[in-house]
């Protein structure tokens, strides 16, 4: 019994180094599949993205906006002599349209007239008493003359000549003269006429009103140009391009092929107090030559679309809103299949593209999905898409009337630098 507990004891620590053995080896085993396993687990979960050709291009920017139709010049027509109405053009009325020069109003001519022929006779009168004078001083010069040869008199030769009353008959001659042009000038003032080509919008007195000078008679607006108030962010002014016709578009009234165009004319000095937008007038000329042209009519308070052309930009890089980061940059994939940012220069900032100066490596693929988590060196597999399609020339449309002014442009956004 002893000889057997004494066996088995020595038999303890070989099968305690046989298990070990084992162990280790099973250890070792497990050791040499895992890296073998983690490295096919790493190959499998490289990420797969998707990518977009770069697009290089001459950019035209456009921006769509909506305006109000106001008249270039509006006044109320006044006499400039009171009297009353005698006559009335039957041409004058609302809604006609009358050349410069037309007349509209003929006052009573009866007391201008009597003014002219009574101004007349006392012009005929200084006249006269000029003419007198004139013979007077002929006597005086004689007589004068003969003093002279017989005594050495110390006189005042400009009174003995009469010269104080002679200017004084001149100087009522004059007066008299400018009285009778003003007289005339007011049997004019009793035609009033158009001082444009324009159209009545108003009509305020009728055959035997009496009028003054403060009696408004005709509201009228000229109709050779009509205004266009429209609103443009303050950092789409740079880019506008004030040398290009602007198009002028109304789909409802005109239809969808119907244009006018229309002419940059300044760039008020007020923002707008609501959104704080810059205000641009524009030109149309001729607005109501619908007949003769086989153009749409523009009426005052028309609302019509408008499209600004802006300034070339060249070599313009291309890029989606989602494309952009915060610090103005871009994610890329590289010719190694790695993710990289790149710095831009915004150009121009609209709803559906970003126009940018930037320098690309070759190869580089622009990410076209949201980046998530994700960090420079990166490895990746592009899945590359259709490029953008652009034209030669690539038009930013931009519809102010759909969008919220902090949606148009950020101001952060948009720079100029052509």
């Amino acid at each position: 019994m002893d000889k057997l507990f004494l066996n088995k004891n020595r038999l303890l620590p070989l099968l305690i180094v046989i298990v070990s053995i084992i162990a280790a080896y099973q250890i070792l085993l497990s050791g040499d599949i895992q890296p073998k396993a983690h490295l096919s687990e790493r190959v499998k979960n490289i990420r797969i993205v998707e990518a977009i050709e770069l697009t290089k291009t001459l950019v035209e920017p456009v921006w769509h906006t909506t305006g109000d139709v106001i008249p270039s010049e509006a006044v109320e027509l006044f006499a400039k002599v009171s009297g009353n109405v005698d006559e009335i053009n039957e041409l004058a009325i609302p809604g006609k349209k009358l050349t410069r020069g037309d007349w509209l109003v003929k006052l009573d001519p009866t007391d201008f007239q009597l003014a002219v022929a009574s101004q007349q006779a006392q012009l005929a009168q200084a006249e006269a008493s000029l003419s007198l004078e004139q013979a007077d001083q002929i006597l005086a010069k004689e007589e004068l003359s003969l003093i002279n040869n017989n005594i050495e008199l110390a006189i005042e030769e400009s009174l003995v000549l009469r010269k104080p009353q002679l200017v004084v008959a001149q100087s009522k001659v004059r007066v008299a003269e400018n009285n009778v042009e003003k007289a005339k000038l007011n049997l004019s003032r009793a035609i009033v006429t158009m001082p444009f080509d324009g159209q009545i919008t108003d009509k305020k007195i009728g055959r035997g009103s009496k009028v003054s000078q403060s009696t408004a008679l005709f509201s009228i607006v000229n109709t050779e140009t009509f205004w266009i108030e429209i609103k443009i962010p303050q950092r789409f002014t740079p880019l506008l391009a004030q040398d290009k016709l602007a198009i002028i578009t109304q789909p409802r009234s005109w239809g969808e092929e119907q244009t006018r165009h229309a002419q940059f004319v300044s760039i008020l000095s007020e923002l707008d107090s609501k959104d704080r937008q810059a205000k641009v007038l524009l030109a149309i000329h001729d607005p109501l030559s619908a007949i003769a042209t086989e153009k749409p009519a523009v009426f005052i308070n028309d609302f019509v679309n408008v499209e600004l052309k802006g300034k070339h930009i060249e070599d313009a890089w291309t890029i989606k809103h989602s494309w952009l980061q915060k610090d103005n940059t871009i994610w890329v994939v590289d010719s190694e299949d790695t993710l990289q940012k790149r710095p831009v220069e915004v150009l121009f900032k609209g709803r559906d593209y970003i126009y940018v100066r930037a320098s690309f490596a070759k190869g580089d693929l622009a990410l076209s999905e949201k980046p998530g988590i994700a960090s420079v060196g990166l490895p990746v597999k592009a899945k590359v898409k259709q490029r953008i399609h652009q034209s030669e020339t690539a038009y930013l449309k931009q519809s102010q009337a759909s969008a919220k002014p902090s949606e148009i442009i950020d101001a952060q956004e948009l720079t100029h630098a052509l």
